[in-house]
């Protein structure tokens, strides 16, 4: 059931990148946005195709990790084993709340410009129809996404 679940909370960033990753294509693709079709686009794409097999390799490992649970934790009973495992959760959360101002930064950055991007699709004559409905979609929901960040950078200290 646990499996389930955290396959489950995979699946939304998996459909999410999915989308992405469509109409990034779509647009590298069409004849008439070859104007439009700057670096960015291929950047962007390759990020969310990265980002797309992280999550893929990150559900299957969870996977793996729930489905042979019984096997592994006879592994890890013992104690330098478990001393091991504290010490790597100790400084991979140390790394993440230290940095958490840097990766949310770094996350903003790299919505604001896909938020340029969309915006400089939607005012190109021959290329804004191209998957209107998505970019409109992607344009909103990258907007709301900023503005979250931008919330959580400014008023959250912790």
């Amino acid at each position: 059931m646990i499996s389930l679940l955290s396959v489950a909370i995979f699946i939304i960033p998996i459909c999410l990148n999915l989308i992405n990753l469509k109409y990034l294509y779509d647009v590298k693709n069409e004849s008439n946005c070859e104007e439009i079709n700057s670096p960015y686009i291929n950047v962007f794409f390759d990020f969310y195709i990265v980002e797309l097999c992280l999550f893929i390799f990150a559900m299957i490992l969870l996977g793996y990790l729930f489905h042979n649970y019984k096997k592994i934790s006879n592994v890890f009973k013992r104690t330098h084993s478990r001393l091991f495992l504290i010490k790597l959760s100790k400084i991979l959360g140390n790394l993440f709340s230290k940095n958490k101002k840097i990766i949310e930064s770094f996350t903003l950055l790299v919505s604001g410009i896909m938020i340029k991007l969309l915006y400089d699709i939607g005012n190109e004559d021959k290329c804004k129809d191209v998957a209107k409905y998505i970019r409109e979609y992607l344009f909103i929901s990258q907007i709301l996404g900023f503005i979250l960040i931008s919330y959580n950078l400014i008023f959250h200290t912790i």
